[in-house]
């Protein structure tokens, strides 16, 4: 029986990541979500207790996916420029193939003016535990110098995610999905981490 409990709880989880992403955070409901997933509203009730509580579970399992460096392929090999363009080159791709969802981490950022401890402390955790794996492989800068280059390549890479005509533009306008992010990650992290 728990082990159905939790595959119903994992399902309403993913099909409410799916429906922030496709109808963003205003337009998930859970009337909606039980639609969705192809269970009744009270089940939503009965293992989230509101619909609160149950986005943010989907924020924190997304944050975690998004920014635990301990998903990220190791990437034996590389130099701490090459891996830190690898790890930022994957948060940029990863936010343009869910926009919702990456729209959805700022929400209340942007359009409450809020600061959203969770994505806080899911970024501040990611500088410092990328900060630590660049100098394992040789990073020289010293600390506070590389928390600073590291926070205004992920300000790029998150502001690129989140209006990606904006600053990846192909000749007419819309988001490019060529090696542009590529490029300017490499020009900003070679900029920045020297």
């Amino acid at each position: 029986m728990e082990e159905r409990s939790g595959a119903i709880e994992n399902k309403i989880i993913l099909t409410t990541i799916d429906c922030i992403e496709k109808h963003g955070i205003v337009g998930t409901t859970i009337r909606r979500i039980a639609e969705m997933a192809g269970i009744n509203v009270a089940a939503i009730n009965y293992y989230f207790r509101s619909k609160e509580e149950l986005i943010r579970r989907c924020m924190a399992t997304t944050l975690a996916n998004a920014f635990g460096l301990a998903g990220m392929p190791d990437m034996p090999g590389l130099d701490s420029r090459e891996r830190c363009a690898a790890v930022m080159l994957e948060i940029l791709q990863g936010g343009i193939r869910y926009p919702g969802l990456t729209r959805a981490h700022f929400h209340k950022l942007i359009a409450e003016g809020q600061g959203d401890s969770m994505l806080a402390s899911s970024i501040n955790g990611f500088i410092k535990d990328l900060g630590a794996d660049l100098r394992s492989r040789g990073c020289p800068m010293e600390p506070k110098s590389l928390d600073a280059a590291l926070r205004q390549i992920l300000s790029m890479v998150l502001m690129t995610a989140l209006a990606p005509s904006l600053f990846l533009p192909d000749e007419k306008g819309r988001a490019s999905r060529g090696n542009e992010g590529r490029a300017a990650v490499d020009r900003l992290v070679a900029l920045l981490l020297s």
